[in-house]
């Protein structure tokens, strides 16, 4: 049993086996918690100090395959600038951002809506219609946003020529 031990321990030692690593993280910028404070109250509106949640493959492999909690800083069609909580800022696509609940629901709570979904029971629990929006990721909200932009065309006189 000895012999076999000490055969093992020196082909281990030939063959030592590392887990697989992450590449290494490429220098990003540094920057402050930035003074962004915004809570979402409905659909489209999303601006700078936005809490959102990464969804994995949204940034650099070092930084994991994992979903992470993030501040918007910048919004725009291509990419957004979003801050991590370890300071640094990365370019994420819109379609890979997802609202941060807890806020909005706690908004909605204190003003006092007392349930957001449809339904009890087990989860999933679907989510009432004027609350859907809440599963939407960054692009949906901004896809809203042009919808609300374009002009609405309303007949001003309509009602002098009614007779």
């Amino acid at each position: 049993m000895a012999a076999l031990a000490k055969e093992l321990h020196q082909y281990h030692q030939a063959h030592p086996h590392y887990p697989p690593s992450r590449p290494a993280p490429p220098k990003r910028r540094r920057r402050q918690r930035p003074p962004y404070a915004h809570t979402p109250g409905g659909p489209g509106d999303v601006r700078p100090g936005t809490w959102l949640w990464v969804k994995p493959g949204g940034l650099h492999p070092a930084w994991g395959d994992i979903h992470r909690l993030a501040m918007l800083l910048r919004l725009d069609d291509r990419y957004c600038e979003v801050w991590l909580d370890d300071t640094t800022v990365h370019r994420v696509k819109p379609h890979l951002l997802i609202l941060e609940r807890t806020p909005v629901i706690n908004a909605a709570r204190a003003a006092g809506v007392t349930t957001l979904v449809g339904s009890s029971g087990p989860r999933p629990r679907p989510l009432l219609p004027q609350w859907q929006w809440l599963r939407w990721t960054l692009a949906d909200h901004m896809e809203d946003l042009k919808g609300d932009a374009q002009p609405q065309e309303h007949p001003v006189q309509e009602g002098l020529f009614a007779a």
